[in-house]
């Protein structure tokens, strides 16, 4: 497709930046069509840059985000709004108009110096995680480190950061503004909004929030990571100790009448490169993985799984029915699994060091857009179906390809 003849060419709303979004805007733009990209968070990738490793390659996470990421930034096609999100969309004279609220962030990045003083100043007051850094350099430069990120359900606003910033760039105050609203029209729409992790306390037979060592799949992700607090070391929550024993627990929250009755698909692959990435740091240790279905449906990712089976990951068949805690010698506790070995019949009883729940996925709500793609929009990525990262890209450029299909046909051009 030629570029559009008219300056005033209407754009195409990319709803999420993550690598379906990241996807879909650069394949519209290379195809000469502007783009509007709009992403609620302060930073670009989405979900994939909390992923320490990639399965089946095992390459790190970030890299490939941060390429596309990149790509966008430089792009003159392409218009990034953060901290926006979509609030709805209406038919005005025949175009779309997209309803969109701005937020003002926290921390201002052209004034930002990613000194650290902020956090050393936040950690002071005892509360842990109100200042996160985050990767919102990438939106003002590539190569730019993290800046703050101030949680506003933890914030006081108490201003000990913005008095220790040397250059005035955070103002807590910012978090309780009334986002900007913005009417934007556009030509077409694609959603790529994602999905979030489901709050574990809605299975209380595991425990979750009970025991520093029961992890949520991505709390675990972040825990261990090279790039995260441990530099990589695996070590329990609770006292900081290596542990001997690893258990994983999948559909946590899915196929489940009581919560999602459907499978999130991801989550077995993704205890799969977890297994195995904490069985090659920790040879000695026992990792299992609980699992209704085993799902390795993708290029590479049945090997995958036999190789995770072959380097001593315990795969067994079985829906855990409880975790519960027992007392340890010298005081503290461990979580413990009961569950039946499908295999066997047997009702077993195991202690593990660390108990990760992994499941229960759902995806972002898409405003605006009704349930057929073809009446308002094309959705992408794991708010169309669920979807990890190889496919979430595919979906991105089969998304572009629709729009760009829809706009030739509207303009009598081609492609």
């Amino acid at each position: 497709m030629h570029a559009p003849d008219s300056p005033d060419s209407l754009p195409v709303l990319v709803v999420g930046a993550g690598v379906a979004g990241l996807t879909a805007a650069l394949d519209l733009a290379a195809l000469g069509i502007p783009v509007v990209l709009v992403e609620r968070e302060g930073c670009l990738g989405g979900q994939a840059v909390r992923l320490d490793k990639l399965y089946p390659s095992d390459h790190c996470g970030f890299c490939p985000v941060w390429t596309d990421a990149a790509a966008c930034l430089a792009h003159p096609l392409i218009t990034l709004h953060r901290h926006t999100s979509l609030e709805g969309l209406a038919e005005e004279d025949g175009r779309i108009m997209a309803q969109l609220a701005a937020s003002p962030p926290a921390v201002d990045l052209d004034a930002c110096v990613f000194c650290g003083l902020c956090l050393d100043a936040c950690e002071a007051r005892g509360v842990p995680g109100t200042i996160k850094m985050r990767l919102e350099g990438m939106l003002s430069a590539p190569d730019t480190p993290p800046v703050p990120y101030l949680n506003p359900v933890l914030c006081s606003r108490c201003g000990e950061c913005a008095g220790a910033c040397p250059t005035g760039a955070i103002d807590p105050l910012r978090l309780d503004r009334p986002p900007q609203e913005v009417r934007l029209p556009v030509a077409d729409v694609i959603f790529a909004t994602g999905f979030t992790e489901n709050d574990t306390t809605m299975v209380p037979e595991y425990l979750p929030d009970s025991h520093p060592d029961i992890f949520s799949a991505l709390d675990f992700e972040a825990w261990t990571s090279e790039a995260g607090p441990n530099a990589g070391r695996i070590a329990r929550r609770s006292n900081g100790k290596t542990p001997r024993s690893i258990g994983f627990i999948q559909c946590v929250g899915s196929r489940d009448q009581r919560f999602q009755p459907y499978c999130s698909s991801v989550c077995c692959m993704h205890a799969l490169k977890q297994a195995r990435w904490a069985k090659r740091r920790l040879p000695a240790a026992s990792v299992a993985i609980f699992f209704t279905d085993l799902r390795a449906i993708g290029k590479g990712y049945e090997a995958y799984a036999r190789a995770a089976a072959k380097e001593g990951v315990l795969l067994v068949r079985s829906r855990p029915g409880l975790v519960f805690c027992l007392p340890e010698e010298g005081g503290g506790s461990t979580p413990a699994v009961h569950y039946e070995d499908t295999g066997s019949g047997e009702l077993i009883t195991a202690e593990f060091d660390i108990v990760v729940l992994n499941g229960g996925l759902t995806a972002c709500p898409m405003p605006g857009r009704s349930g057929s793609s073809t009446q308002t929009g094309s959705a992408c990525g794991f708010c169309e179906e669920p979807a990890d990262v190889s496919r979430s890209v595919v979906q991105g450029s089969r998304a572009a390809a629709l729009v760009a299909m829809r706009l030739a046909s509207r303009t009598g051009g081609g492609l």
